[in-house]
């Protein structure tokens, strides 16, 4: 049993099997008080039960021998308040959210939201300039690529011209030109055939020595003859059988035309330069002409037969006046793209999967929402402990209270914090104590 100091409260904890007699006295060691315990008394024994037919008719016949009426079965049955042990209602509400939630959802808003804006931020920057430096790639190399198309023409074309300014060639003399065609065959070697046409389209030289043929349905040599400064037409050659490409000047005498130089190249560097770009595994690039026929592809098929493209939605556009940065999609798969004309009218073309293209900025939002979910595991985690370290001392707490409302004024606190709890936990405890010294002063009030 514990008994309290009526005097400074110090609480002790006493064995009632050592108190001999009905009381002991102790003194407090705090403040010197004598302490009288009394042995507390053996409980009652419970009375037998009585069934109630037998109970009411004995009570009848005692009633009427003592000349008093009997009392009523509602009567009978009333409890007695006086003796009603206190109870404690059961809490009855609506379901509300814990401790340990509150703390979670707290510690979520604090941590989350900040995350998420930061987040939003750096993914909207990201894509901005992820985006950007693709655009400004894809650009950079169709204009570089277009670039060299256009000084590999020009570099031959610069050759023709200076062939055609010729003594030996404006002559129109087979025997002065052969030699000389010959020389330029030998010091450009992809030009596999050079010769000359005159104005009714009759060949007149020639640098390999073949028979001289007839080339008035040349498109080429209709356009120098009509006017154009150089024409050209792209084909595949009879004898190479790979792309080529033929170049054609005028032949002046002064102002007047007396024929037209041509020269017809293979056109393996340009293709070896575009077909065997990549990037990753689905960028490529390719050219055509102005005819919108192909000159090189990583589809060494399409250039055999120059398949037609201007049904692909890069040269359509470019065809439409629509050059640079397209995005666009082609049998159900969307793509980046660019193209650039040449000086000349051909379009070259670059494109790649959206997809790969951007699969960083997919890594980038693999890794934000990975870090999403592992703050969210971690804010768990520390609301779970941190809820459980507040929860259990008040839950203790609670339960004492609760006790002491019963009665039990003895009820042992074993809160053991320094914080504002450990406070409450004393002041509970106090309060107990406090009572029990109340209680213990009215019961020597009444038994003086």
């Amino acid at each position: 049993m514990i008994v309290f100091c009526e005097e400074c409260g110090k609480r002790y904890r006493i064995d009632p099997g050592k108190i001999k007699g009905q009381s002991a006295r102790v003194k407090c060691k705090a403040c010197g008080h004598v302490i009288t315990v009394a042995r507390p008394e053996p409980p009652a024994p419970e009375a037998p039960v009585v069934p109630v037919s037998k109970t009411a008719s004995s009570e009848s016949a005692k009633s009427k021998a003592a000349g008093k009426a009997p009392q009523t079965e509602a009567a009978a049955k009333k409890p007695d308040d006086s003796v009603k042990e206190p109870a404690l209602e059961k809490r009855k509400g609506k379901v509300r959210l814990g401790l340990t939630a509150k703390v979670f959802l707290t510690m979520l808003l604090v941590s989350l939201v900040p995350l998420i804006i930061l987040g939003g931020v750096a993914y909207q920057q990201a894509d901005t300039q992820i985006h950007l430096d693709r655009e400004q790639l894809a650009g950079a190399i169709a204009e570089g690529l277009a670039n060299h198309v256009d000084e590999w023409v020009d570099k031959n074309l610069r050759v023709l011209q200076a062939l055609a300014e010729m003594p030996e060639i404006q002559s129109m003399n087979r025997l002065r030109q052969e030699p000389l065609l010959k020389a330029v065959h030998e010091a450009y070697p992809w030009m596999y055939l050079v010769f000359t046409v005159d104005p009714r389209g009759m060949n007149v030289a020639r640098n390999d020595g073949n028979a001289l043929r007839d080339y008035s349905d040349r498109q080429y040599y209709k356009d120098v003859m009509s006017g154009e400064s150089m024409a050209w037409q792209t084909l595949i050659g009879k004898t190479s059988k790979k792309p080529a490409v033929v170049l054609a000047v005028p032949i002046k005498r002064g102002e007047t035309r007396v024929g037209v130089m041509a020269e017809a190249m293979t056109i393996d560097d340009i293709s070896k330069r575009i077909a065997t770009w990549r990037q990753g595994q689905t960028g490529h690039a390719f050219l055509v002409d102005e005819k919108s026929k192909v000159v090189a592809h990583p589809n060494r098929a399409f250039t055999l037969k120059q398949a037609n493209l201007s049904a692909h939605p890069l040269i359509a556009a470019a065809n439409a006046g629509k050059t640079g940065l397209q995005y666009f999609s082609d049998k159900g798969t969307s793509y980046i793209g660019y193209t650039a004309k040449t000086r000349y009218g051909w379009i070259l073309a670059v494109q790649q999967e959206e997809q790969e293209a951007f699969a960083v900025l997919r890594q980038i939002v693999l890794f934000g929402v990975i870090l999403f979910g592992l703050t969210i595991l971690a804010v768990f985690l520390i609301a779970l402990f941190a809820g459980r370290a507040l929860t259990r001392p008040i839950n203790q707490l609670t339960d004492v209270a609760e006790r002491i409302s019963l009665g039990e004024l003895d009820a042992e606190i074993r809160v053991k914090s320094k914080d504002e709890i450990g406070d409450l936990a004393g002041a509970v405890q106090r309060m107990a104590d406090s009572i029990r010294l109340s209680i213990e002063r009215l019961r020597r009030r009444r038994s003086s």
